[in-house]
């Protein structure tokens, strides 16, 4: 099979003519925004869906986010006043850039980025209740942990 340049997957126009990461993160933006033209977020909350769909490159994501009044707001509250980041993976725990968060507050350091989802009573719980996923049952587990934190503020 020809591939045409319609049908030519993008991977090979970046080996051709890498993007620094900038570039891929506004080329990336621009197509959500073409895929997506109406919705119902404020410009704030579509700064974090885009953001969301950008990581996930899942656009039906976007139908189901829910945000309360002042998740927003509180988020950015939490940021400033340097609260703990609860994440799910250590992955995102990997990702988050401590620059860009010192810039937000000085104050910010590695032992506030907080990741359970490893523990091992996190596990032991989510095999007891038959889950592949550890996200719940470490939610749960950790509950008492969440406050004063981005995770409570947004009331996830």
């Amino acid at each position: 099979m020809e591939l045409t340049p319609s049908r030519r997957p993008l991977v090979y126009a970046l080996y051709e003519g890498p993007m620094s990461g900038e570039a891929i993160e506004a080329r990336s933006f621009e197509i959500i925004d073409q895929e997506i033209r109406t919705h119902s977020f404020s410009p704030g909350q579509w700064e974090v869906v885009r953001r969301m769909l950008h990581t996930t490159a899942d656009f039906g994501l976007a139908d189901d986010v829910k945000f309360s009044a002042d998740a927003i707001d509180s988020a950015i509250s939490a940021l400033r006043s340097g609260s703990r980041i609860f994440v799910d993976s250590n992955m995102i725990r990997s990702g988050l850039s401590m620059t860009r968060l010192r810039q937000v507050c000085p104050n910010y350091g590695p032992d506030d980025l907080v990741c359970h989802v490893a523990d091992e009573d996190v596990a032991k719980k989510a095999i007891e209740r038959g889950l592949r996923a550890r996200s719940l049952p470490c939610v749960r587990l950790r509950a008492s942990w969440t406050e004063e934190s981005l995770f409570s503020a947004m009331r996830l």
